[in-house]
This record gives structure tokens, sequence and C-alpha cells, in this order.
């Protein structure tokens, strides 16, 4: 009987402990307080999407406390091919940027390979150029969450 009471009551006690988490909060980076410089290789669209994400106006780059270098971004297609057909099955595309980050304390520095397969074996052209543009989209979105992650751990 005394085994069974301990038991009970070390699975009420887990019920009731297990009641009390909450949320974890991820995004507690202060905006503000990064200026962003981009070089040419960037494209407008993610150039946009970056500033957009950290609400970057020309005001706050005075005060700020750190600075977001994005640069060397270069994206190449790369179409594969296999068995006999004479078109390609598969193609592959690779984003490459490089991410440097820095305050008066430290710097962080980064370069990102993002790659993206897709499937090119489509009768209409069209629909495979819209397929292409989706993968684009989701590989700036991408590029978009590890520009973010990196500002995590910068702070950390």
């Amino acid at each position: 009987m005394p085994y069974s009471y301990k038991i009970l009551t070390l699975i009420t006690l887990f019920l009731l402990s297990s009641c009390n988490f909450n949320q974890v909060m991820i995004n507690s980076i202060d905006k503000g307080n990064y200026s962003i410089s981009f070089d040419s290789s960037v494209p407008f669209d993610l150039n946009k999407g970056i500033k957009s994400a950290f609400n970057f106006s020309n005001e706050n780059d005075a005060k700020s406390k750190a600075k977001i270098y994005i640069k060397d971004y270069s994206f190449q297609e790369y179409s594969i091919y296999a068995g006999s057909a004479l078109r390609s099955l598969e193609g592959e595309i690779t984003a490459k940027f490089h991410i440097k980050i820095e305050n008066s304390e430290k710097a962080q520095d980064k370069s990102v390979e993002i790659v993206k397969r897709y499937k090119s074996n489509e009768l209409n052209p069209f629909s495979e150029k819209e397929v292409i543009k989706k993968v684009k989209e989701n590989i700036y979105k991408e590029i978009l969450d590890e520009i973010i992650r990196e500002v995590i751990f910068f702070e950390m």
C-alpha cells in the first residue's frame, strides 16, 4: 500500500507541475538597434524583405548599436540529367551569401549556402518557370530566417 501511494503522489505531482509551463518567446531581438547594409549583388526583393523584417529606415542608421552587412550573394541554377531522356529530370538552385554582424564589443562572420531541388520533367515550360519562381521565394524566406537566427545567436 505505501508503495502505490508513493507512485500515485509522484504521478499527481508530475501532472500538476507540467501544467505550469509557458510558451517560450523566441523573437526577443530589438530590431531597431541594427543598421543594415547590402552590396550590389543582393537582389531588390530580398533587400526589401530584410528591411521590412527589421523595420529599417534611414533614420535608424544613426542610432543603431550594431551593424549587419550582407554581401557576396550568388544565385546558381544547375540541371541534373539522367536516364535516356534529353531533358533534365531535376533542377537544383543554390543561393550563397556572406553575413557579418558587429557591434563595439564583438563581431561574427558567417557564409551561408541554401540548396533547393525541384522536379523539372514538366511538359509545360511555363509551369517549370513558376516552380522556379516559388523555389526562389522559398529561398528568400529561408535567407531571412537564417539572418534573424544569426542575429539572435549574436545577441546571446
